[in-house]
């Protein structure tokens, strides 16, 4: 085992700083010399913000979750295989919540496009009062409280009115 004292720390840094961070992959020019809080070994050089997210994630997983530190690599790489893997394409209540309060935030100009892109007509949209009226139609589309197809939204029957048939 080796000891490195403080005042040679920031030769330390630099001598041994990557061009990228190994763990945000970013460019930075605020790096730390990261170590083991239990073993008190340095693991590396890395970002601040890395720092920051790890120290964060270690203390949430020995406190909150009363892992041993051992199994937290483990723990990480099956978190991120969930992540990567779980999707049920149901869209919860919360998560509706919070994609039209996203939309709300959003622009005139943005939420008109994203509306068009929904294949909802210029004239419903330009019949919006303001942004809550968009967004309630927002709302409507991403729960699927409007249950027409994509070509009964757009389609028009030979006498000119919306198409009227419904989808089996």
């Amino acid at each position: 085992m080796k000891y490195i004292p403080q005042n040679k720390l920031a030769s330390y840094r630099k001598n041994n700083q990557p061009s990228r961070c190994p763990i945000l992959d970013i460019l930075t020019d605020d790096w730390v010399v990261d170590h083991d809080h239990q073993t008190g070994m340095i693991r590396g050089v890395i970002s601040r913000q890395a720092n920051s997210l790890l120290g964060k994630i270690e203390n949430c997983y020995l406190k909150m979750c009363r892992g041993d530190k051992e199994f937290l690599p483990l723990t990480l790489l099956s978190l991120a295989t969930y992540l990567d893997t779980s999707q049920t394409n149901i869209l919860h209540p919360v998560g509706a919540k919070q994609l039209a309060n996203r939309f709300l935030r959003k622009k005139k100009e943005d939420q008109e496009k994203i509306l068009l892109e929904l294949n909802i007509k210029k004239t419903v949209i330009k019949s919006c009062n303001n942004a809550k009226d968009r967004t309630n139609i927002y709302s409507s589309i991403i729960k699927g409280a409007m249950n027409k197809t994509k070509n009964e939204r757009t389609n028009k029957n030979t006498s000119g009115a919306e198409g009227s048939q419904k989808s089996a």
